[in-house]
């Protein structure tokens, strides 16, 4: 991801044009061309739209798992795929962040080491861990998701999460917190966002589902995913909010690495928090 932004000068295009356009060819594999011009404010408008990437690999997801239900995959393979798809799509960007910042918070070293030991670009065995069990979370939560009574109601969260969980990245890149250096990508980004663009998106995604929701589930299943989407998003806000705050103060700020980890970890958050309240919504 940051070797897709090296900061340059220039004028630029227009706002939401640049901002959908830099933030899918920064965070996927799709062929977008983004921006020409490297900036905060660049940074700030990707950030804005970051939800946007998320959104297509929900797509993704849940395209893989409707053929995989017809097919007759079983849950757990079709989960694995999803969290595949979405590994793939995304060059793996976000779990070598998540490892980086395993390794740094593992080593409880002071925050000039940690910060030392995230650059390093070797993965070492605390770095791995949090990535296996971050995934294995996400897997186990979508498996879990799939085996609904109702399938349809599994693959709708399963569309939304990928997007919820990049507001994360929009919180670690708020004005509540600074880039821990003065140059790089993370330097672009962190301290961009306003606070009301998450609830407005927060809002945007919650109403989306729930009216997809109500077109295609019948009665408490539709509910179900509305209240499913309502509560992970702010579970998740909760979380990233709290590890927010850890990683700032034990690395002395952020960079882009975290914004891999709260990503990843939040979609984890997320899955399991939209998968308690469904089941606790559709099961008498």
């Amino acid at each position: 991801m940051s070797g897709k932004a090296v900061e340059t000068a220039g004028e630029h295009g227009p706002a939401l044009r640049e901002g959908l356009s830099t933030a899918l060819s920064w965070l996927t594999v799709l062929p977008f061309a983004g921006a020409t011009v490297f900036d905060r404010t660049t940074g700030r408008r990707a950030m804005a739209a970051i939800p946007v990437p998320g959104l297509v690999l929900g797509l993704a997801a849940a395209a893989i798992s409707t053929g995989a239900t017809l097919v007759g995959f079983a849950p757990l393979l079709t989960a694995v795929l999803c969290v595949v798809s979405w590994e793939l799509l995304t060059r793996m960007m976000h779990i070598d962040g998540l490892a980086d910042v395993g390794d740094a918070l593992g080593s409880y070293a002071s925050p000039e080491r940690a910060r030392e030991i995230i650059a390093d670009r070797y993965t070492g065995a605390l770095g791995m861990g949090a990535v296996l069990l971050t995934l294995g979370v996400q897997v186990a939560a979508l498996s879990d998701l799939l085996a609904l009574p109702s399938a349809s109601t599994g693959i709708l969260l399963i569309g939304v999460i990928p997007a919820l969980s990049r507001m994360s990245a929009m919180i670690g890149c708020s004005r509540l917190f600074r880039p821990f250096s003065t140059g790089g990508f993370g330097a672009m980004i962190i301290g961009t966002v306003p606070l009301r663009w998450i609830g407005l998106w927060w809002l945007a995604l919650t109403t989306t589902a729930g009216v997809l929701a109500a077109v295609a589930l019948p009665g408490v299943n539709a509910w179900a995913v509305t209240g499913g989407v309502a509560v992970a998003g702010v579970c998740g806000i909760g979380f990233t909010l709290v590890l927010a705050r850890h990683l700032n103060h034990r690395l002395g700020g952020l960079n882009g690495d975290c914004m891999g980890a709260l990503i990843e970890t939040s979609t984890a958050v997320c899955a399991l928090t939209a998968l308690v309240v469904v089941r606790a919504a559709v099961q008498p």
